[in-house]
């Protein structure tokens, strides 16, 4: 977000009654607790292996190395209660690893990209020509649609009675969330590593005075046909979306609406994208100046609202 900064510090967003403020990135897109470690029962880890499925061995044993260090985690805080230790040290480990055990794991993500995202920035797709390069791209960038708050909402919108055996399930897999969010995003990046010389992967150049906006939902799927029904998008229906500054957008296109390489778009496109970009957003939409973001605020969390309607849900 800092690259829409103009000290390095602050920057415009919306807030939850879609004032716009001026204030530090640190304050933006913040739930106490989101990503903290939870519980891991026969039941959860029964959900959490559900979701493999299919996939291939290779990646299995990817989830399961990430996931054995979570059920070490649960045994020791286990024995620790059962046996009433009480050591101030452990448990601030413990607590810490609760709190920050998924957190590193994202921030591992975002270390091996920031040269990345830079060099992006600048115009520079080369720097993605190296095949672990764009593996470790595309996993960070695929990680910007699963470990958000409307990701998880719009998982969770529809309600079954707690009593049924959906109910049941969708409880276990909320608990679970935590962890499926990153699995999700292991899975969807792989998937896109797999199909980039099938898909159109390109830079969007925005040499206009309107800025291209972010929001606490980075990636999207901007499809022009999309966001009007509630049902899975297609296959070709799914164009990536991600604003990296103002000027310069990544775009992972399905449908073939922009071709590979740099694309400089005209005002109507940066609106279209800005437009989505609020629609999809959760609670922040953010830019480097307050008047960019005014046409936008009164779309914040639109799309969300209508799934909802359409769901008929009270959530």
């Amino acid at each position: 977000m800092k690259k829409w900064s103009t000290n390095n510090r602050d920057i415009y967003f919306t807030t939850k009654n879609k004032t716009i403020v001026f204030d530090s990135v640190r304050n933006v897109a913040v739930a106490q607790d989101f990503y903290q470690v939870g519980k891991l029962t026969k039941t959860h880890l029964e959900v959490i292996k559900g979701f493999l499925g299919d996939a291939d061995e290779d990646l299995k044993r990817l989830h399961m190395s990430y996931l054995s260090d979570f059920i070490i985690f649960n045994r020791i805080e286990g024995y620790v209660d059962s046996n009433n230790i009480l050591d101030d040290e452990v448990e601030q480990e413990l607590k810490a690893f609760k709190s920050n055990g998924i957190e590193n794991l994202h921030t591992a993500h975002e270390n091996e990209v920031k040269h990345i995202l830079d060099r992006l920035i600048e115009g520079d797709l080369s720097v993605l020509e190296d095949k672990d390069r764009m593996m470790n791209f595309l996993i960070f960038y695929a990680h910007q649609m699963t470990r958000t708050k409307t990701m998880k909402d719009n998982a969770f919108l529809y309600k079954a009675k707690e009593d049924s055996v959906e109910g049941r399930y969708a409880r276990i897999l909320q608990e679970s969330w935590w962890f499926v969010s990153y699995m999700l995003g292991l899975n969807v990046g792989r998937s896109l590593y797999l199909d980039r010389k099938s898909d159109n992967h390109c830079l969007l150049i925005n040499n206009t005075d309107i800025p291209f906006i972010t929001s606490d939902q980075p990636v999207i799927n901007a499809y022009r046909k999309t966001h009007d029904i509630v049902k899975p998008p297609e296959e070709h229906e799914c164009d990536h979306y991600f604003p990296l500054s103002p000027k310069v957008a990544y775009m992972i296109n399905k449908s073939d609406r922009f071709p590979s390489g740099k694309v400089s778009v005209t005002e109507d496109v940066i609106e279209e994208m800005n437009t989505k970009i609020a629609k999809l957003a959760n609670v922040n939409i953010i830019s480097n100046s307050e008047g960019s973001l005014k046409p936008y605020r009164k779309y914040v969390g639109s799309w969300n609202q209508k799934i909802r309607e359409q769901l008929g849900s009270d959530t």
